[in-house]
């Protein structure tokens, strides 16, 4: 499947990891977050209708597609250009990617469910 930005690298992995800075604390990471250039735009990964669009604290915005049984969520949006019931196409924009001012950098975080089965995206991703 294609990647959601056009440009960008995995920062964070799927699965369980050390805190960076608190030892012995084990954060868990439900999808992968990519880091982008400022003024990113998330693009839907497969053709869908986006089931939902929320307000996570701490997160942003994020679009939730449904792909028949499976979803993609693409959330730490600062704006969606979407709503619920749309239907979308492959690599479709649905959203600018926020960037953080104070630290210089734009980062999406992406999920793909099967069903309530949290599953690893990175290897569908397409290579670079």
């Amino acid at each position: 499947m294609p990647w959601p930005v056009e440009k960008g690298n995995i920062s964070s992995s799927f699965g369980e990891h050390p805190h960076p800075e608190l030892k012995g604390i084990v954060v868990k990471n439900n999808g992968i977050d990519i880091r982008s250039t400022p003024n990113s735009q998330a693009r839907s990964v497969f053709d869908g209708e986006v089931s939902g669009v929320i307000t996570i604290p701490g997160s942003n915005s994020a679009v939730i597609i449904r792909h028949g049984e499976y979803l993609s969520v693409y959330s730490n949006l600062e704006s969606v250009f979407v709503k619920k019931g749309d239907k979308v196409t492959t690599r479709q924009k649905i959203g600018q990617v926020y960037t953080d001012q104070a630290e210089g950098t734009t980062e999406l975080h992406l999920e793909i469910w099967k069903g309530t089965t949290k599953l690893n995206p990175a290897p569908w991703l397409a290579g670079k």
